[in-house]
């Protein structure tokens, strides 16, 4: 999936919700489901694949590797993190090459400094929005005719504001961004503003446990949001699941008695497993 087809969901009236894919088991579920995108988090691929937290410890080497399989095996557009641009201005044209060429229909580009933090966590500082203008530039004639949508995220909101927020946003529209990414507004009414105040397309992540109101895709539809991103529900689920079934079993209780487990058969089925058997089938195999 290209940039091309999530433009041309963007043409539509409705918000594009996406849901957090942060392994494989969790893309065949959300492929399973049906959504308009699927977003790749930086924080989660992390914690997923390497078990570290979303301080820039994982590179481009560790993302291109997670999110162009993510890419290869979904079933709609792919938007994944880019954080900062993995170092200089040369790593981030390498890296908008790289997406494209892996098939990531939009890369999220951010404007903290180095290290980078996760916005949710409340330390996030933002450089001078030259720096991240000089970002967007670089990320631009990288694409050059190739058609991956760019996303400018500010975490400023925290740090100096919300009308610096917007500011910003509007000032890296003007620069090259396709889409507005508004990192941690705090209620209903910012996102309101921002939404009418932004001359692109504005993007929310609502991330379960975070600063931002977690609504239904219709409730920021109504608050003029075009794309809303749940990066956190699914595998904060996930953990509580796993923390439930190793307590349990350390407890006694092997089968989670009374517990909900997904079919066995069905994930083998998601897997793919009901089309190997049937070609050695076909062709006499084991």
């Amino acid at each position: 999936m290209s940039g091309k087809q999530l433009r041309a969901k963007m043409a539509g009236d409705h918000i594009i919700a996406a849901p957090g894919i942060y392994d494989h088991m969790s893309l065949l579920m959300a492929n399973e489901i049906g959504f308009d995108a699927h977003y790749a988090s930086g924080y989660w691929g992390t914690a997923s694949a390497m078990g570290e937290p979303d301080v820039g410890i994982a590179g481009y080497s560790d993302f291109i590797r997670i999110f162009s399989a993510f890419a290869a095996k979904s079933n709609a557009p792919v938007i994944a993190d880019a954080d900062t641009g993995f170092g200089s201005l040369a790593n981030l044209a390498h890296a908008v090459k790289g997406y494209e060429r892996a098939g990531i229909a939009a890369m999220q580009i951010e404007d903290q400094g180095f290290p980078k933090i996760c916005g949710h966590v409340g330390q996030a500082v933002s450089v001078p929005a030259d720096e991240m203008i000089r970002r967007l530039h670089v990320s631009v004639e990288a694409r050059g005719e190739g058609d991956i949508l760019l996303i400018a995220r500010t975490d400023a909101r925290r740090s100096e504001g919300l009308e610096s927020a917007i500011v910003r946003l509007n000032q890296y529209a003007e620069n090259g961004a396709d889409i507005l990414f508004l990192e941690a507004p705090q209620s209903l009414d910012e996102i309101a503003e921002a939404a009418a105040r932004l001359s692109k397309p504005l993007l929310i992540n609502a991330a379960h446990g975070g600063f931002t109101p977690v609504l239904a895709s219709a409730e920021y539809q109504k608050l003029g949001v075009k794309f809303v991103i749940y990066p956190a529900g699914a595998p904060l689920a996930a953990a509580q699941a796993a923390r439930n079934f190793y307590a349990d079993l350390k407890a006694g209780d092997a089968n989670g008695e009374g517990k909900a487990h997904f079919n066995f058969g069905e994930m083998s089925r998601l897997l793919g497993m009901d089309d190997v058997v049937a070609l050695q089938k076909r062709h006499g195999g084991v």
